[in-house]
């Protein structure tokens, strides 16, 4: 499910920076019951650190047709961009994974999954 978070002007001078494509963050809010639609009035903000020491793998689903050498280029250059301890597997259709050497395994908090998603499409990151 979801909700609408609103954040006023002083929250986000005080807490806006850790707002960024993917994080997870702890909101502390108030209901507004005004309108049809109940909405959260954030109040402050955390970052939730819980998943990103989980080095959970980063799992990459591509396409026959995606494997072009200037994705692949691209997708070699972005992995090297967020060095880390996650894993990365690339799923090459129903029946293929491939588990990418350890030189390639990427810090999978923040920044990283937004990235990938605008380089090979939204669906391409597997939950």
């Amino acid at each position: 499910s979801s909700a609408e978070v609103m954040v006023f002007p002083r929250t986000m001078a005080t807490y806006g920076h850790l707002l960024e494509d993917d994080a997870v963050v702890v909101v502390k809010a108030k209901v507004d019951k005004r309108e049809d639609q109940a909405k959260l009035i954030a109040l402050e903000l955390e970052r939730f650190e819980g998943l990103a020491e989980a080095n959970l793998p980063v799992r990459i689903r591509l396409s026959a047709n995606a494997l072009s050498s200037g994705v692949l280029t691209e997708l070699k250059q972005l992995l090297s961009e967020h060095p880390g301890a996650c894993e990365v597997f690339v799923h090459l259709g129903d029946d293929r994974v491939l588990r990418l050497p350890g030189e390639f395994s990427v810090d999978g908090s923040t920044g990283l999954l937004a990235e990938l998603r605008v380089l090979l499409g939204a669906d391409a990151i597997m939950a």
